[in-house]
């Protein structure tokens, strides 16, 4: 058995920031909020711009903020120094250089987010300088909203993300407070002898798990073997990104990251993150290591990881969805 080191999991803002380079997923449904984010999708392909992006969050013990500059031209998005998108391919800096996560549209596979989610769109405010369009997000007809994402009514750019406490506050909030149409030059993609790209995998192969779905309606559209014998499987639920990273060795604490949050279950750690990208949560399990990032609500989060192999199986489950919850819990 190996000691898993983080830089090879690609632990961070990468994996989060890859997906929501490549903007909002398509959908299949009928209505004026699904053609309002396909309409999104689309120009984040196509327009080109430069801004900086303001991220807030909640780490679990106090409030952040950080500023990002995006760019994007001739189908090539950079969301600061971290990730790189070109056409389908998702490329992310890591210690060692940079790793392609997928290279091909891994977003549009995903279910409609009008099989899980109750869409329902009005008027906005400005953002950037611009008249926006929002598109709240519920989990059912008639519940308060979990989500709003801000899309400009001229480019159809997604100029802002909020998700949602149960009181309707934000706790994570992604926005452009300046774009500029047309800025930058063409840019570049890292050259080939500077990646390390993964192979689709085929089979998956104890001790390694793969399910087809995971938690609250996300759906398997991408299984990579990653250098090192690190397994990454991605999950959509049409509106969300969920990343499950799978690695044989155990845990070095040394080599983790600094600012998790450590809970001890039945003598077994559970450590997690709360970045701008998203949410993080990371155990060990029979050899294996396994990492959860999403930029997804803190209850998606949880039943993801509740899904996945935890020791003593019936007591854990339980327990980790728990503890994941009261870490995220808005303080």
């Amino acid at each position: 058995m190996s000691v898993v080191t983080f830089g090879r999991i690609g632990l961070g803002l990468g994996v989060v920031l890859g997906a929501l380079a490549g903007a909002v997923p398509a959908g299949a449904g009928e209505g004026a909020a699904v053609a309002l984010l396909e309409r999104a999708r689309e120009a984040a392909a196509m327009e080109t711009f430069a801004g900086l992006v303001v991220v807030e969050w909640h780490d679990g013990r106090r409030s952040r903020r950080s500023e990002v500059p995006v760019q994007s031209a001739a189908g090539v998005f950079r969301f600061g120094d971290e990730v790189v998108g070109s056409g389908a391919r998702r490329l992310v800096r890591g210690p060692d250089g940079w790793l392609t996560l997928w290279r091909h549209d891994v977003v549009a596979l995903g279910p409609s987010p009008a099989a899980k989610y109750d869409l329902s769109v009005a008027p906005g405010p400005v953002v950037a300088g611009r008249a926006t369009e929002v598109v709240e997000v519920r989990v059912a007809s008639g519940t308060a909203a979990v989500e709003r994402l801000y899309v400009d009514g001229d480019s159809g750019l997604i100029l802002g993300r909020e998700l949602l406490d149960a009181r309707g506050r934000p706790y994570r909030s992604l926005r452009f407070v300046s774009l500029s149409a047309g800025a930058p030059a063409a840019l570049a993609t890292p050259a080939r002898s500077e990646v390390e790209a993964p192979v689709e995998a085929g089979r998956v192969n104890a001790p390694y798990r793969a399910p087809a779905t995971l938690g609250n309606g996300y759906r398997l559209v991408g299984t990579y073997e990653k250098p090192h014998h690190v397994l990454h499987l991605f999950y959509s639920d049409g509106l969300h990104g969920l990343s499950v990273f799978e690695q044989r060795g155990h845990l070095s604490a040394s080599a983790m990251p600094a600012g998790g949050r450590r809970v001890e279950l039945d003598g077994r750690s559970v450590r997690t993150w709360s970045t701008p990208a998203g949410e993080t949560v990371v155990w060990e399990s029979d050899g294996v290591v396994y990492t959860v990032v999403s930029d997804a609500s803190r209850a998606d989060v949880a039943a993801a990881v509740g899904d996945l192999p935890h020791s003593q199986r019936a007591k854990r489950v339980r327990r980790v969805a728990e503890v994941v919850v009261s870490l995220f819990r808005w303080r």
